[in-house]
């Protein structure tokens, strides 16, 4: 333990780069995107001087599209995003908003008929000038059997510019997958515009900035972002909290109804998002057929995911902001005090042989790994997927459920990462790795699953 990786990580750039005709000199960094000249610590500096954007993100990213957020400063008719294969901006089209320039702050746009697998970068033009130093990068999924590596963690303090984002940029992943607890608001307020004022903190901070708008993000909601301490369905925030997501972030297809539960494919992968918050039942209330964490419409989404997914992708994402291993009861974390709909869910998996399965958490401000030995919630023991949790970026450490066959690690500036192998086979390798700020593994594990969906091990490092 405590090894450092040697990965690759892009060179540092230190050179200045007069960006013709776009108005800004800035310096490059990883992917080519146009960086701030600023001095940057732990605690926070300044956002780039912009005239037109305050912030970019992508994400919502396919195969061939994906969709870009964008904050302006002021309001810009002709606004457009300039999208290129190419780092400086040649050969670029335009793609117009999908809503009105001249009355939106926050711009949509859609980036679709676009090559698998294949880098894109983007940047906002408006009032005559095109907002390099918000140029933003994303690379395609892969379509098929592919080799890919993504980062996740959880847990920030809200404006944080903590060292970890610029590590987790370095390893340039083809994306971040953020479990929860964006920003630490504990909003207990009907009003969109408080949540709007934490995004916006987390988005103009000059680390965090980097790393959104180096790659494709994908983002799932937890207490503190949903609204205060443990919240649930009775947050007074909850419209406010659902409005402000679908306005801010870049995301795949939400339901009607405000929740932002969603699913996604990256390659023979599929990533299956919960949204733990929107239906949940107060935690105080005694367990039974009747407590839900998910609720009996999102039950049932995700039931019909998991058999579609089953046999068809060979490794399947449950995406899950809270600890799942956990004692039962009102003592008990996450999914402790949800210990029937668990055990509800677990005898579906089991009972419906699906294969391929393993969790991605957050909310524990831990590195832990469980190979499914202490999961155990279907009949006679079964489910017995692996568990992986990663967290905090930036929040003092602690432990929650467990236990975990491989321990835990808790702790600020942590976060996972997760390669998955797959050469076309029967078979994925699945590699998780736990690391800290300064890019040393704390934590790793390897495991096969194989065409039966069992997780065996593949061997140690």
């Amino acid at each position: 333990m405590g090894r450092r990786l040697h990965l690759h990580r892009s060179p540092t750039f230190n050179r200045r780069a007069a960006v013709t005709g776009l108005g800004v000199a800035a310096a490059l960094g990883p992917h080519g995107l146009a960086r701030p000249l600023l001095a940057q610590d732990e605690t926070g500096s300044s956002a780039p001087e912009t005239d037109l954007v305050l912030w970019a993100w992508g994400g919502a990213t396919t195969s061939t599209s994906f969709t870009v957020r964008a904050a302006l400063k002021t309001t810009a008719p002709d606004a457009q995003l300039v999208v290129s294969e190419r780092d400086d901006l040649a050969d670029a089209w335009m793609i117009p908003p999908l809503n009105d320039p001249a009355t939106e702050e926050v711009l949509a746009f859609s980036v679709d008929d676009l090559e698998p697998d294949t880098d894109y970068w983007y940047a906002v033009s408006g009032n005559g000038i095109t907002e390099r130093l918000m140029q933003g990068h994303v690379r395609t999924f892969p379509d098929g059997p592919a080799t890919f590596t993504f980062a996740f963690s959880a847990c920030a303090n809200t404006g944080s510019n903590a060292r970890v984002f610029e590590t987790i940029r370095e390893l340039e992943p083809l994306f971040f997958l953020h479990t929860g607890d964006f920003h630490y608001g504990d909003i207990e307020e009907n009003d969109p515009a408080l949540y709007r004022e934490a995004f916006d903190a987390q988005l103009v901070s000059p680390r965090q900035s980097e790393l959104y708008r180096s790659t494709s993000v994908s983002y799932i909601w937890d207490d503190h972002d949903f609204g205060p301490n443990n919240s649930d369905r009775t947050s007074p925030g909850r419209e406010a909290a659902q409005e402000n997501y679908r306005d801010v972030v870049p995301h795949y297809p939400v339901p009607d109804d405000g929740a932002i539960y969603q699913a996604f494919t990256v390659g023979r992968a599929r990533f299956i998002m919960t949204d733990n918050y929107s239906y949940r039942s107060p935690d105080d209330d005694e367990d039974g057929p009747d407590k839900t964490m998910l609720g009996e419409q999102q039950k049932d989404w995700m039931k019909e995911e998991l058999l579609a997914a089953s046999g068809s992708y060979p490794v399947i994402v449950w995406v899950n902001s809270q600890p799942w291993i956990s004692i039962a009861g009102p003592d008990g974390d996450g999914w402790g005090p949800f210990a029937t709909e668990r055990e509800e869910i677990a005898t579906f998996i089991v009972e419906n042989g699906i294969e391929g399965l393993v969790m991605l958490s957050g909310d524990a401000h831990m590195l832990a790994i469980d190979d499914g030995s202490n999961n155990t919630y279907g009949p006679n023991g079964g489910a017995g997927f692996p568990v992986f949790h990663a967290a905090a970026l930036d929040r003092d450490g602690s432990v929650k459920g467990g236990p975990y066959s491989e321990g835990t690690y808790p702790g600020p500036g942590h976060f996972g990462v997760m390669t998955v192998h797959d050469e076309g086979g029967d078979g994925v390798e699945i590699t998780w790795s736990g690391q800290n700020k300064d890019g040393e593994e704390l934590l790793r594990h390897r495991f096969r699953l194989a065409a039966s969906g069992s997780a065996t091990p593949a061997g140690s490092d």
